[in-house]
Formats: structure tokens, sequence, C-alpha cells
């Protein structure tokens, strides 16, 4: 189970479940996140409700509420023609409206979409049919698909534009201010090669992003610092991973990659994707993602 997040009114948590179960008989996104469904819990764990229902052969995921009613938008799609869908739901998660297509300009397959409640933005990564695995930032309007923008190219940590197969950026971020999105990158390239990183672009400013993992990872392609969620419009929360260890675990970061600081939770886990919020008294809550590591399974 991924991508919890937590509904405007702060009364369910939408979620992704796989059910494309591995040798384990666990839910497994391998194979594209195929057969995987949304449903919603609400937040005291009395009721939890499919929204969207799985179907062979096609992946639901990526949900992410946005406005101030219970909107959300999600991919879904076959493996390599996926498309982006928004839709209503009233406050015991019934179906309002939608689902509705929410169309990306260009011949570009999406991923990844993003929206919140402060502008009407939706940023996403983008697959250039025409190259093949080279994946880019984007930022679009969401009511009216229109204002595409391309916030990034593919550039190694020392600025130097890279056109390859091996790059990959995921999991665009737009901040609570709506003036810049966080991602992650995964460059292969020569002696620059590292793995993920987090990347920030002001989107005032497109293409100008900088690395604020390098200085923290190297070129180490073994550590990776993933998953970004923003805490407030300066500071992110993310999953950092040691293949070397298999250790996953939280950080926070400013967005100028100073004050790394790890977050302190129960042993025993591995810590990956994980949603922000400030709960009625102003304090930072997080739902995560977690694996138990003498278990089998993922449980949210």
């Amino acid at each position: 189970m991924t991508h919890a997040r937590l509904s405007p009114d702060q009364q369910w948590i939408a979620y992704t479940i796989y059910n494309n179960l591995d040798s384990n008989s666990c839910g497994s996104p391998a194979n594209g996140y195929q057969q995987t469904e949304i449903r919603a819990v609400s937040i005291d764990g009395s009721q939890d409700k499919r929204i969207i229902a799985p179907v062979t052969g096609v992946l639901n995921s990526n949900n992410y509420w946005y406005g101030s009613s219970n909107d959300f938008t999600y991919l879904s799609g076959e493996p390599g023609s996926t498309k982006f869908y928004k839709l209503r739901v009233d406050s015991s998660m019934n179906l309002v409206s939608g689902p509705t297509e929410v169309p990306v300009p260009g011949t570009i397959t999406p991923f990844d979409p993003m929206a919140n409640s402060n502008i009407d933005k939706i940023v996403f990564a983008g697959e250039y049919t025409d190259v093949g695995l080279v994946k880019s930032i984007f930022l679009m309007n969401l009511s009216d698909s229109g204002s595409e923008v391309g916030l990034s190219l593919g550039r190694d940590h020392s600025g130097a534009t890279i056109y390859s197969p091996n790059i990959f950026e995921n999991d665009p971020k737009i901040s609570p201010g709506g003036d810049k999105v966080a991602f992650m990158r995964w460059v292969n390239a020569g002696t620059d090669g590292h793995g993920w990183h987090l990347f920030v672009v002001p989107i005032a400013s497109p293409l100008s992003e900088v690395d604020i993992s390098y200085s923290h990872l190297g070129a180490d392609m073994q550590l990776h610092d993933t998953l970004p969620e923003w805490i407030d419009n300066d500071t992110i929360v993310f999953s950092y991973m040691n293949e070397k260890t298999d250790e996953r675990t939280l950080y926070t970061m400013k967005d100028d990659g100073s004050q790394r600081t790890l977050i302190s939770l129960p042993p025993g886990y591995l810590y990956s994707d994980v949603y922000p919020f400030k709960d009625s008294s102003d304090q930072v809550k997080l739902i995560i993602s977690v694996e138990k590591i003498e278990a089998q399974c993922i449980a949210p």
C-alpha cells in the first residue's frame, strides 16, 4: 500500500493498493503497478471504501487531493499509455462526478501527477515518446490543461545537460507557496554517474534546478534520496535509501540542501513513502508507508 494522502477535511486517507501478488502472496508494484486500485480509509479506521476498482493489466495510482473539496487526481491506464484523471467524491467517499481525463498537450506520456490546494496547477513527470526512456518534469494548468511548461531537461549535478535513456525524473511536488517544485532524478552518465538525488527548481525560472543531495550523497550510486514532500515552503521530508545496508529512513532538509536531519522513528521497520500535514493545532504529522523487516508485505 502506497500513496497515502489525507483529504482536505482530514477525515479520510486515500491510498493505492496492489492486487498483483508476488511469489510470497504479497501485493507487488512489479509490472508497472498493474491491477492496482485506489481506496480510502476513514481517519479513525472504522471505514474502508473502494474509489477506483482494479482492472487486470491497468494501473491506478498516484492519487492526490487538491482544492478545498473532495477532489483528487490520479494516474490510470495500461503501462506505457497512462493518462491523468480527476474526480470528486462526497464526504462519505461516494462518487459525485468523474472520472474526467485531464489532457496532456503534445506527445508526452505522463506519470506522477501532483496538485495542491493553493494553485490551479498540476506538476508531473513526462516521458518523451520520440526519445524513449528520457523523463523530464512539466507543469500545466489543471483546469484547462494549458500553459504547459518544461521545468527540467535532465542534467547532472554540475549543470551539464545529458540527453540519455539513463535519465529518469520522478515524483515532482509543488511547494505550498506554489513557487517551486522538488523532484527526484536518476542520472547514470560517465564519471558524474550517481543514483537518485533530490532537485529543486523555481517555477519562475525553468531549467535552473539545484541538486540538493549531491553534497550529502556524492557520486555513490548505492545511496538515494527519494520521494520528496513539502512540510512548509522551504522544508522537505523524504526517504533515504542505502542499498548497502538495505536501510530506508526518513529525513528532513531545507530546499537549499542545508540542515539535513534524521527523523527518529521506531526500529524494526523500513520507511519510504511519506505524506506530511498539519493538524488543527498546527502540529506537523506524518502518514508513512512502512515495511516491517521481519514481515513479507508492506502496510501503511
